[in-house]
């Protein structure tokens, strides 16, 4: 995924931090921007307040944020619950479309993310980068099998036999027959 950040009215791409607070805090600010929305408006919006968004930005204690902090970040991003935590562990967010909200009734229930359903979703993320990293792992092991081959082969090759050189060794250079003695 590439994001785009303007600088000095030039455009570059920036790649997103791998995992952890920094990611979390990159996809907040794009989505933030993307939304157009200021700090009073994201606390309106049900989410953390501006200086809890401070404290995540600034880090100063460098503590992951509360579970409640998280979930009301993602309500007020417009983010599927439990997408802060999904980021944070290398994931993206999935955001409600608005379709989503108009087909629900007015009087229908919404069930609250349970910690639970965060855990799944987390697990079931890790273990499909777990599967994909053994992917990639299996066809390393198969490339460096072939490269010691080739290896092998080339040390082979080039390895000079001691009884040749002895064999050389023991021939005059005026003559090239060997030397008797």
């Amino acid at each position: 995924m590439r994001i785009c950040a303007i600088w000095c009215g030039s455009v570059r791409y920036m790649a997103a931090p791998a995992q952890g607070l920094d990611r979390l805090i990159y996809f907040m600010d794009q989505r933030i921007a993307q939304l157009n929305l200021s700090k009073d408006e994201i606390a309106r919006r049900g989410g953390p307040s501006r200086d809890t968004l401070a404290k995540v930005r600034g880090r100063a204690n460098g503590r992951t944020p509360m579970v409640s902090t998280l979930l009301r970040l993602d309500q007020s991003l417009g983010w599927q619950p439990g997408s802060s935590a999904v980021v944070m562990q290398g994931g993206e967010p999935l955001t409600v479309t608005a379709t989503a909200r108009a087909t629900r009734k007015a009087n229908q229930e919404v069930n609250p993310v349970t910690g639970r359903e965060v855990v799944h979703r987390i697990t079931a993320q890790l273990h499909d980068e777990i599967v994909r990293l053994e992917g990639d792992r299996d066809t390393l092991d198969l490339r460096i099998a072939r490269l010691r081959q080739v290896h092998d082969h080339l040390v082979a090759e080039f390895t000079i036999d001691p009884k040749l050189l002895e064999a050389y060794s023991t021939v005059t250079p005026r003559t090239g027959r060997r030397a008797t003695g």
